[in-house]
């Protein structure tokens, strides 16, 4: 691994309770590629805090856009560790941790995984993805268009936001500054992310979203009339009042 640019995620355990990402999709027709807008492109450094730096990105992207800072993908992770009962360690996390960090955040209210053809047709359709994938030492350094391949050995897990999907890649903002890759971004063949996900991969995006509070509900016209009529009634006993004073 180098140095420079830290890692970090575990694979999630199995969890039968997990809801399956496949529930949620409708996708539209004739749709072969979407790039959601993204918010600034995060520094995690030499941390392994990539899983709480991925789902800061997640919460940049439209339709969440969040105005998360590098200081939110630290807090993210530590709120991940106190959730893995390993309160300040720094030994990585979980997607599933990290999903669950952001609904205790409000920022969600319920997430989903599943398979990488899921996960490319909820980005097509829906909104951004986090993937838990193996970064390979090819993939610390992109080509000179951005793409990264799987070749050499596995460096460790990572956790990264995708933002993106079209009919040959998936666009994917790391967490390792403006200066890597193309403004901090780069792209990988779908065939290529299969084999970052082969080994106990996982593809993870919000399939609720927090509702803002409902409006305050009108009054009916009934109500409304009668309210006019009491009003009414009240300033006429307030001049009979006043009046029986002046007799």
């Amino acid at each position: 691994m180098i140095e420079s640019h830290g890692l970090g995620r575990l694979p999630s355990p199995e969890d039968p309770r997990d809801y399956q990402l496949t529930t949620y999709l409708h996708p539209r027709l004739g749709v072969t590629q979407m790039y959601w807008g993204r918010g600034p492109v995060l520094d995690q450094g030499a941390s392994g805090h990539c899983v709480g730096f991925g789902f800061a990105g997640w919460g940049n992207t439209l339709p969440v856009d969040d105005n998360y800072a590098d200081a939110d993908g630290d807090a993210i992770y530590y709120e991940c560790k106190v959730i893995d009962g390993e309160p300040q360690q720094e030994d990585g996390t979980y997607v599933r941790t990290g999903a669950k960090a952001m609904k205790k955040r409000g920022r969600l209210s319920a997430y989903a995984f599943g398979s990488l053809s899921d996960a490319k047709t909820f980005l097509l359709n829906h909104g951004p993805v986090v993937f838990g994938i193996d970064w390979y030492d090819g993939m610390f350094t992109p080509d000179a268009q951005g793409v990264v391949r799987p070749t050499g050995n596995v460096a460790g897990g990572h956790g990264i936001a995708a933002y993106g999907a079209d009919s040959t890649y998936c666009y994917l903002q790391q967490s390792w500054g403006k200066p890597w890759g193309l403004d901090g971004n780069c792209k990988i063949t779908w065939a290529d992310l299969a084999i970052c996900m082969a080994n106990g991969g996982e593809a993870c995006a919000a399939v609720e979203l927090p509702l803002a509070p409902p409006p305050a509900p009108k009054p009916s016209a009934t109500k409304a009339a009668l309210q006019v009529i009491l009003a009414a009634f009240k300033a006429t006993v307030a001049a009979l009042e006043k009046l029986i004073t002046n007799l």
